[in-house]
């Protein structure tokens, strides 16, 4: 097996450096409640023994990852486990993306796979490249570390033999600028660890003793410690957070921020450790409060919380194990979620609460939160210059919507073309009706936008350009939704443009609901969405009171 021919320290890292991930197969289900055979037992039974963060897919499930015992699926119910055995290219898997047909693409240790709904495919296509598994020169390339499905729906793989496109049958290989010279890489001279999209659609590279490489579609800018300032050059983690900087997490230099001007150094331990070199960080992450959160793989754990003044440490103490953290998430409801070495946690308040296969308790979801009596502290900065606006149902432009009423909140931009925040903004209906299903939803989105692009084409003499709204619409889970709405944008371009929609209808009174809509052009991934889940909030509340 090619694992034991790796030094140990490389192996703790590479142990450490797993995220979350999905698959869906025939695999082995494990009912959560008969885990703990003794029901007298109440010891806690974790996931695995490195599991990730969950990742969220689209149905509302929960996949942990792992690095010897392939992933678990959560439906909230029952546990089944999926391996090699159920066509997985490897047991180690260390990041996953979905694209927006719904193809899951998964990195692992031996090659890039794809699920599309019924199989798994493994890429092998390299070109000229000699293409063999295991950990050699000729297994390199499949060795994945990340993967990304950028902007423009191009898909990035990171290997310990560098940086691959992939166009959809075969990769090719993307020339770095730069490779790590002797004694500065961990694992190989070509490996690069992360691939990050920013927010102006620049690539960014976190390779393996050479630095940061930046990539703008057209050139490259190499920042390294010695020119630059970076805290190391071995780089495993990249973000941008909301304000702007750059974050990048290091496996032996602590964390550096990037403000475009300078690099700061942060979160760099005192004395030198032959393991984390000055402080191992390799999972980063922005909450919607704003928050930067940092996970420490090293001695102790635990992460740090970063409010935009100061650092904040949180361990044991808190309620999180005492293992490292090299993996960090968010749900689609505002849950933040720990991949530890010693199991899996979430955050309730300011105590950490393990989740385990025999006592599986799902955090808070959106609608508990909605309809608690808590005060919910809402962050202005997120809503800051956003416009309101409050009317009547039905809208004259689609007399055919029920009766009722509706609230607005407007990004910077919504209609400016130039702008990234153009289509973005978020509403609730208040309706004198039930709860819609997804037949209805799909009925009242057509309807209103049908009616409201009609009307605008109409105002400027052009409404032969319009075309009627089409909405293909996703059940996530109960009362929650996912649309793909194709339409003709009559607010500025008059060309045809695809909108991402999120709905959610909630009952309100007898006969009387809510339908909770967030839309953007921007990915899933964009900060945009924060801010629109921040929208939500604010008019609800505001409601509220």
């Amino acid at each position: 097996m090619f694992i034991t021919r790796i030094p140990s320290i490389l192996l703790a890292v590479t142990f450490l450096a797993v995220c979350p991930s999905f698959v869906f197969a025939q695999g082995e289900q494990v009912n959560a409640n008969l885990q703990n055979a003794d029901e007298g037992n109440e010891s806690p039974i974790q996931i695995a023994q490195y599991p990730g963060a969950p990742f969220e897919d689209r149905n509302g499930n929960l996949w942990f990852a792992t690095v010897l015992e392939g992933v678990f699926r959560f439906d909230g119910k029952e546990f089944v486990n999926f391996t090699k055995k159920d066509g997985l290219g490897s047991d180690m898997i260390r990041n996953i993306v979905q694209d927006d047909d719904g193809t899951i693409w998964i990195a692992t240790t031996n090659g890039l796979t794809k699920y599309d709904g019924a199989s798994f495919t493994m890429m092998t296509k390299y070109g000229g490249i000699k293409s063999k598994a295991g950990f050699s020169e000729h297994g390199f390339h499949r060795d994945l570390w990340d993967i990304l499905i950028d902007k423009r729906g191009e898909l990035w793989i990171t290997t310990m033999d560098g940086v691959f496109q992939f166009d959809g049958d075969k990769f090719s290989r993307f020339p770095m600028p730069v490779i790590a010279t002797k004694k500065k890489f961990e694992f190989t001279p070509k490996m690069v660890y992360c691939v990050y999209e920013d927010k102006d659609g620049d690539l960014w590279f976190g390779t393996d003793g050479a630095g940061v490489v930046r990539y703008n579609g057209k050139t490259t800018v190499v920042y390294t410690s010695e020119a630059d300032g970076l805290s190391s050059d071995n780089v495993c983690k990249i973000y941008q957070d909301s304000r702007g900087d750059y974050w990048f997490g290091t496996s032996n230099g602590g964390v550096s921020r990037y403000d475009g001007n300078t690099f700061t150094t942060h979160l760099r331990n005192k004395e030198y450790s032959k393991h984390t070199g000055w402080g191992r960080f390799m999972s980063i992450f922005e909450d919607r409060q704003r928050n930067v959160w940092f996970g420490a793989s090293q001695t102790g754990g635990g992460v740090y919380r970063y409010d935009g003044n100061s650092f904040v440490y949180l361990s044991e103490k808190d309620g999180l194990g005492t293992g490292g953290v090299p993996s960090i998430r968010e749900d689609r409801s505002g849950n933040i979620w720990f991949g530890t070495t010693t199991g899996v946690y979430y955050l309730d308040g300011e105590k950490f609460i393990n989740f385990t296969k025999n006592n599986p308790q799902l955090p808070k979801r959106f609608n508990e939160a909605k309809n608690s009596t808590e005060t919910h502290e809402l962050n202005p900065a997120l809503l800051e210059d956003w416009a309101s606006e409050t009317f009547d149902l039905p809208p004259g432009f689609a007399p055919q919507l029920p009766n009722g009423s509706e609230s607005l909140l407007f990004a910077p931009g919504w209609r400016d073309p130039s702008s990234e925040n153009f289509w973005s903004y978020a509403f609730v209906m208040s309706i004198d009706e039930d709860v819609p299903d997804a037949k209805r939803v799909t009925e009242l989105l057509e309807q209103y936008y049908n009616g409201l692009m009609s009307v605008f084409a109409s105002n400027r003499g052009k409404e032969d350009l319009v075309i009627p709204t089409q909405v293909e619409l996703t059940i996530i889970s109960t009362n929650q939704y996912e649309a793909k709405m194709h339409l003709v944008d009559a607010f500025a371009t008059f060309e045809p443009v695809d909108i991402r929609v999120l709905v959610e209808t909630v009952a309100d009174t007898e006969s009387h609901s809510l339908v909770i809509v967030q839309l953007s052009k921007q990915p899933k991934e964009h900060t945009v969405w924060r801010s629109l889940q921040a929208a939500i909030e604010s008019i609800q509340f505001s409601d509220d009171k």
